[in-house]
């Protein structure tokens, strides 16, 4: 790590010893002191020549912080740089609020293993000073990840992922095929599910017949193994205990939208707690969608079916849980269940809505009027905080739901885009580069970082930095900054 004043900076010359020795002294004094008089990294040992930042260290302590409180910084302006991004803050409290973890594990900053640069540029006493440290990242494989619950190997952690489902037990030996696409009584279970040490954020590996993969392997894909069903009681009981050992008591259901298959909800319901690095319990619900782009109506009418179940398992969930904050994360089609079924609960038992922390509906398949004149103020009125609606404009799948309804989507941007008291609108418009441009909530960095910073730090729309905000016709929307 160095550390330097651009006052005492003096570069290398490769043909004079006596400027490499100045140098040298140059960083060494500013390390040690001589020349930060005004701010320093709170953790003295990231100074050390052979000190580096790994994804294992306790981010609680990298701050900046004033070495004389009375000292005013003016014009402040920090600057940060790995592996190509960047970030820029104007005060210390930025800085210091930001999640540096998330942000250099989801740049690959870890894994790149170049250095974190942290540039200050500030005014005292009508002098300019200039700071820079260069501090080393280094990624650390662990043989376990306790952090996010799972259980270890050199090359991958396996996940306990809670689920309830109303498809059909198909009984088959590969997991990936136990649940069918078939109407069924609710059921309860516990699925494992394996990410590999060299997972990228926001990706669900799959193999690939560009690179000659077959078959699934543990160390490359994210991959189902055991499925254990449980009766209800033992499965509220088990989920109960494994959220009360958790630190922060925490859990979150994910509800699928249209074309997903059980084994792809368990698969992306892992990828995101494990992006997140939840510290709770994930849960998901998987109704009988048809896994299948050509069945739409059939996901349709499932979806209406299934919403009875869900009602049943959101009011034991929230009940039954023991958790002290619940996340409710719905996309797509997944909407229609999660946004009925939440109504129809806390209409019932009002007392519920205290448990639950958040609520962030994804690219939702519903009608906009519909959505926005009888569903979203019924939500807003039972809910003790503001919704977080994602929306896009480049989203390909709500443009053919569009389409076939003759009706703009909830989930769309544009000149229709919902806009409401009590819902945080976040348009992603620009983020998704993929097919469909459908899956943006959990497969691009920003909105996994938007999420993360709202459960991790609770801040609203407005406090969020990842986040810039837009008026139209005097009401406001945030737009996620490029």
């Amino acid at each position: 790590m160095i550390f330097y004043n651009k006052k005492s900076l003096v570069f290398w010359n490769s043909k004079s010893w006596i400027l490499s020795i100045s140098f040298f002294i140059a960083a060494f004094s500013s390390v040690y002191g001589q020349n930060n008089r005004y701010v320093k990294l709170q953790d003295d040992s990231l100074v050390l020549s052979d000190s580096c930042l790994t994804n294992r260290y306790d981010f609680e302590s990298f701050k900046l912080i004033k070495i004389n409180e009375d000292s005013a910084l003016e014009n402040l302006k920090i600057q940060v740089e790995a592996n190509y991004q960047n970030e820029e803050f104007s005060t210390l409290e930025d800085f210091n609020t930001f999640e540096f973890k998330f942000w250099l594990l989801s740049t690959d900053s870890f894994k790149n293993q170049g250095d974190l640069k942290i540039r200050l540029v500030y005014d005292v006493d009508s002098d300019t000073i200039e700071q820079l440290y260069i501090i080393c990242l280094r990624y650390i494989y662990a043989d376990s990840d306790k952090d996010r619950g799972g259980i270890g190997s050199p090359d991958f952690v396996k996940l306990p992922v809670f689920f309830g489902t109303d498809r059909n037990y198909t009984n088959n030996s590969d997991p990936n095929d136990a649940f069918g696409v078939n109407r069924s009584k609710l059921k309860y279970g516990i699925v494992e599910v394996s990410i590999p040490h060299d997972h990228r954020i926001g990706e669900l590996e799959t193999p690939s017949i560009w690179r000659f993969e077959f078959t699934e392997d543990p160390s490359k894909h994210i991959m189902l193994h055991n499925i254990k069903l449980l009766n209800k009681e033992k499965f509220f009981s088990k989920l109960s205990k494994d959220i009360q050992s958790s630190k922060k008591k925490r859990t979150f259901l994910f509800i699928h939208g249209f074309n997903t298959s059980f084994s792809e909800a368990a698969k992306r319901t892992a990828q995101i707690s494990y992006d997140l690095k939840f510290d709770g319990k994930p849960v998901f619900y998987s109704w009988p969608s048809q896994a299948s782009t050509f069945r739409y109506g059939k996901d349709e009418e499932n979806i209406a079916w299934s919403r009875r179940n869900i009602k049943t398992f959101l009011n034991d969930y929230l009940s039954d849980s023991g958790a002290e904050e619940i996340y409710l994360v719905a996309h797509s089609m997944g909407n229609r269940g999660l946004t009925r079924a939440m109504i129809d609960v806390l209409n019932d038992k009002p007392e519920l809505k205290s448990k639950i922390k958040e609520i962030i509906l994804a690219a939702p398949d519903i009608d906009a009027k519909v959505f926005k004149n009888e569903i979203a103020p019924q939500m807003v009125s039972l809910s003790a905080n503001p919704i977080t609606l994602y929306v896009s404009e480049d989203d390909l799948a709500l443009k053919a739901s569009e389409m076939l309804h003759g009706n703009p989507r909830a989930g769309d941007a544009g000149e229709g885009i919902v806009i409401l008291n009590g819902v945080e609108t976040i348009d992603a418009s620009g983020v998704d580069t993929s097919f469909l441009r459908h899956s943006y909530f959990a497969d691009t960095n920003s909105i996994i970082s938007d999420i993360f910073d709202i459960i991790e730090s609770g801040k609203r729309a407005l406090k969020r930095t990842r986040l810039s905000n837009v008026e139209l016709e005097n009401q406001i929307y945030w737009k996620v900054k490029q």
